[in-house]
Parts: C-alpha cells; sequence; structure tokens
C-alpha cells in the first residue's frame, strides 16, 4: 500500500540541504514540514519571548535547552491537521528529546514512519555554509549561495539584502558542526533497534537527493 501521509525525521549536519529537501518532499506527500532552526530565527527577528531567551544561543551555535524545544513541539503537533503528515528538521537534536517526542507521538497516534540521515562530509558542509546567504527584505526568506549569479542578481532586483547568519561564520560553523557529531549522531543509534533509519547521499541535484529519500521512505514498511 502506497504511504498517504508520512511521519519524516530528516536529519543531518548544518550545510546539508535539510530545508532544501522540506520544500520538495511536500510537493511528493500531504505534509507540513517543520524547521525548528528557522522557527527559532523567525522568534528572535520577531522579538518574541523566546526569542529574546535563545538570541545569544543560537548566534553561538549552540542548541536551544531541551525542556523548551519540547514544549514548542507539543504545541506544534497539537495544531496538526488530521490529514497532513510532518516532516521534522531540527528536532529532535538529542536522544532525550527523541524520548520525549516517542511519547508525544504515541499519544497523537502518529507513528514515525522514516528516519532520513542526509550524508555529508565536514569540508563540503564548510564550503556550503561559507557562502550561504539569506535574500531578506524581499518576501518569503530564501537561502541562497554566493557563488549562484542568477539566484543573487534575482535577489537584488527584487530589493532584497544578502544578510550572513551569525552562525554561519567560521567559528560558528565549526562550533556547530562539533555540536552536531556530539550530540544528534547518536540519534541514528536511537531509532536504529526499530528499523526506521536510511542514509542518504546529500552531495548532487537537489531533485536527485530528494529521489533517493522518497526511494527510501516508500522502502520502509509502515509501523502498525
Amino acid at each position: 500500500m502506497p504511504i498517504q501521509r508520512p511521519h519524516i525525521l530528516l536529519f543531518g549536519p548544518p550545510g546539508a540541504g535539510k530545508s532544501t529537501q522540506s520544500a520538495l518532499l511536500v510537493r511528493k506527500w500531504p505534509l507540513v514540514a517543520l524547521s525548528t532552526g528557522k522557527l527559532l530565527r523567525e522568534e528572535v527577528a520577531q522579538g518574541t519571548a523566546i526569542g529574546a531567551q535563545v538570541r545569544d544561543t543560537l548566534a553561538r551555535g549552540q542548541l536551544v535547552p531541551d525542556d523548551m524545544m519540547i514544549d514548542i513541539i507539543r504545541i506544534w503537533l497539537a495544531q496538526l491537521p488530521p490529514d497532513k503528515g510532518f516532516l521534522l528538521d531540527g528536532f529532535p537534536r538529542t536522544v532525550r528529546q527523541a524520548q520525549a517526542l516517542d511519547g508525544l507521538l504515541a499519544e497523537a497516534k502518529r507513528p514515525l514512519t522514516a528516519v532520513i540521515k542526509l550524508n555529508l562530509s565536514v569540508s563540503e558542509a564548510v564550503a556550503r555554509l561559507g557562502g550561504r546567504r539569506i535574500c531578506y527584505g524581499a518576501g518569503p526568506e530564501e537561502i541562497i549561495h554566493i557563488n549562484d549569479e542568477a539566484a543573487v542578481a534575482r535577489c537584488i532586483q527584487r530589493g532584497g539584502l544578502l544578510v550572513q547568519r551569525p552562525d554561519d561564520l567560521p567559528n560558528a560553523i565549526v562550533n556547530r558542526l562539533a555540536v552536531h557529531d556530539a550530540e544528534t549522531e547518536p540519534l541514528m543509534d536511537f531509532y536504529r533497534p526499530a528499523g526506521l533509519t536510511h542514509v542518504v547521499d546529500a552531495v548532487g541535484a537537489p531533485e536527485d537527493i530528494a529521489r533517493r529519500i522518497i526511494a527510501a521512505v516508500e522502502g520502509m514498511v509502515p509501523r502498525p
């Protein structure tokens, strides 16, 4: 039976293209995608109470405390339409968060379909992040690379500004990769016994990577 509304966790180091893949995957399935990183940056930009608490943490490339993230996800899941699946990018980031998510999903009767890890070398991640910019002030946030001349020109023509995120500066990049290795790699070990995990090569055209992810998800045996 084809998968109708999968529940997907998307993992990978900074720079692996998780946001790009989320945008492609919602075209394949009726999914609501949540990038917790983007959500938190919006909270900072809007000057909310949450934004004030996490602003310095994000600028240093560190993780937001587990309890705060768990509360955010609990509220988000409660608002999720029943006819939609979900794709979580950026949560869980620790085993404690994964354990809490298991409990939330059990209560919501939304078992995970697949846990996808995008595989990317450290050197490739640094190259991607160092050249990444956000087109700001010209409609919806768009992530582009400074080597993509067409995207840069399009942003400028729309009146946008090219902004580098503080966590994409060299020192923050190194710290983010170290945090990822230390705290999020164990998540694959956490989910592996359930038979949900799959590693996907994150090098290549975005559409090709999306096809690899779709093939991996559709190859999973749905859990009862």
